[in-house]
């Protein structure tokens, strides 16, 4: 009578197949199923075809590949909410201070106050002019600061038109000019001081300051901080 050799090998035959937990598919090769399935390849390969070594290399350097991808992600999001941490805390130390932002509205809240800001010089020119002007264009008040030296410089208006009487409170624009090398007058971009009131934070990480006046803003926006406003008039 013939015997028939069972095919299932010995190691599969002495494992109870009722005791083995549900294999658990995953959408993605790991790195110890890619090492395994590699390790897997080079013992049962053909010995009479055996792997290439270019092929090899190659299978390395995708598992060396794989490995650096997923630590400099890992790395990343660290950073990532490092940066949100410290971004959130140097936000909320600006609550009350006064910063410098690009614009050149004036926001005037009584005459007692006023309201400046800064521009910057790239040269040094003979005469420079801030021009402060109401809603609808008119010229409320001219302030001229002379001959001034190249670099940054601070600038108020007391909240007086010409003739020294106080204006009405309200949003006015500053122009400031400077004369060139060649006798021509230059535009100037100018930074105006706004205090901030309160800091958002969005579920994305972003911080957004409002300032007292309502205008929003980030902290890129930002050039200088500053403790009280200039006394220059």
């Amino acid at each position: 009578m013939n015997t028939i050799t069972s095919a299932v090998p010995d190691q599969l035959a002495q494992h109870d197949l009722s005791k083995r937990e549900p294999d658990v598919k995953k959408s993605e090769l790991g790195q110890d199923e890619f090492l395994k399935l590699m390790l897997t390849q080079i013992k049962y390969q053909d010995p009479m075809k055996p792997m290439e070594n270019g092929e090899f290399i190659g299978q390395m350097a995708q598992f060396s590949t794989v490995s650096g991808i997923e630590k400099m992600n890992t790395s990343i999001e660290s950073l990532s909410s490092a940066y949100g941490s410290s971004q959130t805390l140097q936000a909320s130390q600006l609550i009350g201070r006064e910063v410098l932002l690009a614009d050149n509205t004036l926001e005037l809240k009584d005459s007692d106050s006023g309201a400046g800001g800064r521009f910057d010089l790239d040269a040094s020119s003979g005469a420079v002019t801030v021009d402060v002007m109401d809603p609808g264009g008119s010229l409320v008040r001219r302030i001229s600061l002379g001959q001034q030296a190249a670099g940054s410089h601070d600038f108020h208006w007391n909240g007086r038109d010409d003739n020294g009487d106080p204006v009405a409170a309200g949003s006015y624009t500053a122009v400031i000019t400077a004369e060139g090398s060649n006798g021509d007058d230059v535009a100037l971009p100018v930074l105006v001081a706004r205090l901030v009131g309160s800091v958002e934070f969005d579920p994305d990480g972003l911080v957004t300051l409002a300032t007292d006046t309502g205008d929003t803003f980030t902290l890129s926006d930002i050039r200088q901080i500053r403790d009280s406003r200039s006394t220059a008039e």
